[in-house]
Protein backbone atom coordinates (compact mmCIF):
# COMPACT_ATOMS: atom_id res chain seq x y z
CA UNK A 1 0.00 0.00 0.00
CA UNK A 2 0.39 3.71 -0.47
CA UNK A 3 -0.23 6.81 1.31
CA UNK A 4 1.12 10.37 1.13
CA UNK A 5 3.17 12.71 3.66
CA UNK A 6 3.03 16.65 2.66
CA UNK A 7 5.36 18.50 0.86
CA UNK A 8 5.66 22.14 1.41
CA UNK A 9 5.82 23.42 -1.80
CA UNK A 10 6.60 27.40 -2.28
CA UNK A 11 3.48 28.23 -4.01
CA UNK A 12 -0.04 27.26 -3.11
CA UNK A 13 -1.06 24.56 -0.91
CA UNK A 14 1.28 21.55 -0.04
CA UNK A 15 1.40 18.88 -2.21
CA UNK A 16 0.64 15.18 -0.78
CA UNK A 17 3.53 12.83 -1.88
CA UNK A 18 2.96 8.96 -2.12
CA UNK A 19 5.09 6.89 0.07
CA UNK A 20 5.56 3.74 0.83
CA UNK A 21 7.19 1.82 4.38
CA UNK A 22 9.97 0.08 3.58
CA UNK A 23 11.38 -0.97 6.73
CA UNK A 24 10.52 -0.51 10.35
CA UNK A 25 13.51 -1.62 13.63
CA UNK A 26 10.53 -3.28 15.23
CA UNK A 27 6.10 -3.41 15.71
CA UNK A 28 3.57 -4.17 18.29
CA UNK A 29 1.83 -6.97 16.44
CA UNK A 30 -1.74 -5.51 17.36
CA UNK A 31 -0.77 -2.58 15.40
CA UNK A 32 1.28 -3.22 12.53
CA UNK A 33 3.18 -0.69 10.18
CA UNK A 34 0.81 -1.55 7.70
CA UNK A 35 -1.91 0.63 9.83
CA UNK A 36 0.05 3.56 8.75
CA UNK A 37 -1.44 3.87 5.50
CA UNK A 38 -4.70 3.62 7.22
CA UNK A 39 -6.36 7.16 7.34
CA UNK A 40 -9.39 6.60 8.58
CA UNK A 41 -10.81 7.21 12.16
CA UNK A 42 -11.23 3.52 12.71
CA UNK A 43 -7.51 3.04 12.35
CA UNK A 44 -4.92 1.81 15.01
CA UNK A 45 -1.73 2.96 13.83
CA UNK A 46 2.21 1.98 14.41
CA UNK A 47 3.24 1.27 17.45
CA UNK A 48 6.69 -0.41 17.89
CA UNK A 49 7.09 -3.50 20.32
CA UNK A 50 6.49 -3.37 23.90
CA UNK A 51 9.83 -2.72 25.85
CA UNK A 52 11.82 -2.13 22.62
CA UNK A 53 15.31 -0.40 22.32
CA UNK A 54 15.85 2.73 21.25
CA UNK A 55 15.82 4.67 18.58
CA UNK A 56 13.29 3.06 16.24
CA UNK A 57 13.65 3.65 12.99
CA UNK A 58 11.29 3.84 10.13
CA UNK A 59 12.55 3.67 6.59
CA UNK A 60 10.27 5.56 3.80
CA UNK A 61 9.99 4.87 -0.15
CA UNK A 62 8.80 8.34 -1.58
CA UNK A 63 7.02 7.63 -4.66
CA UNK A 64 9.35 10.86 -6.38
CA UNK A 65 12.18 12.67 -5.74
CA UNK A 66 11.15 15.04 -2.99
CA UNK A 67 12.43 17.63 -0.79
CA UNK A 68 10.83 17.02 2.14
CA UNK A 69 10.62 20.73 4.72
CA UNK A 70 8.21 18.66 7.18
CA UNK A 71 6.87 15.41 8.13
CA UNK A 72 3.98 15.67 10.78
CA UNK A 73 3.56 12.79 13.64
CA UNK A 74 0.49 12.07 15.01
CA UNK A 75 0.66 10.46 18.80
CA UNK A 76 -1.72 9.04 20.66
CA UNK A 77 -2.78 11.02 23.82
CA UNK A 78 -1.70 8.31 26.10
CA UNK A 79 1.73 7.08 23.78
CA UNK A 80 3.56 10.31 22.93
CA UNK A 81 7.38 9.78 21.72
CA UNK A 82 9.55 11.76 23.64
CA UNK A 83 11.56 12.65 21.29
CA UNK A 84 11.58 12.66 17.01
CA UNK A 85 14.35 13.38 15.37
Amino acid sequence: GTDRLTANMSRGPPDRIKFKVKAVTSEDPDHPVTEVHLLAPHSRGWRSEKFCSYPQDMLLDLSRPTHVHQIQVLSHQYLIATKVD
